[in-house]
């Protein structure tokens, strides 16, 4: 089963997002790790945000991620990037849970547009990448670094479960409808 790619739906762009783009990203986090060696309770706290980084996502190396984007993916009002790190999993298997971007309280009855992901690392089925429901299964959605997709507001969607020794880098973007 393949997901959507019809407008309206999700889209797929492949190649979208240059490479040198995805490295400064990557060097942006790499760095800040080293420099800051964020402790265990600073990482606890961004996972259950599930907003990992959260003074960089406003940094010339994260938006320029949103700047490269096709022009008709930008439309409307740029909310806070949500950089996302999703360590290796240990423990029971958690059950995935598909879930709806809600209007943000702070928008003024205004409803997210789209939500785009952007892998820094690749994007799989085993390391936790997108899920999207399609017909009541989960369906994955592969990604590598370069690529984008671009999602819509009402489509059910959920991070897997990283069964690799890796963590799976990524940054979302979502757009306001215009007021």
């Amino acid at each position: 089963m393949q997901p959507p790619s019809q407008s309206g739906e999700l889209e797929v762009g492949r190649g979208v997002v240059a490479p040198q783009l995805v490295e400064d990203a990557l060097r942006l986090l790499h760095v800040d790790m080293l420099e800051h060696g964020h402790c265990a309770d600073t990482l606890s706290e961004w996972l259950w945000a599930m907003h990992w980084f959260p003074h960089l996502n406003r940094r010339d190396e994260i938006l320029a991620l949103a700047h490269a984007l096709p022009e008709p993916w930008q439309v409307g009002t740029l909310c806070d990037p949500q950089i996302l790190l999703q360590f290796p999993h240990i423990g029971p298997e958690p059950e995935i849970v598909f879930h709806l971007d809600e209007e943000p309280a702070w928008a003024d009855g205004r409803q997210y547009a789209r939500i785009v992901g952007v892998p820094l690392s690749p994007w799989r089925e085993q390391n936790g990448g997108l899920l999207v429901e399609v017909d009541g299964e989960a369906v994955p959605v592969e990604l590598d670094p370069t690529d984008a997709v671009m999602l819509p507001p009402d489509l059910l969607h959920s991070g897997g479960v990283n069964r690799t020794g890796s963590p799976r880098y990524g940054v979302y973007f979502r757009w306001l409808q215009d007021a």
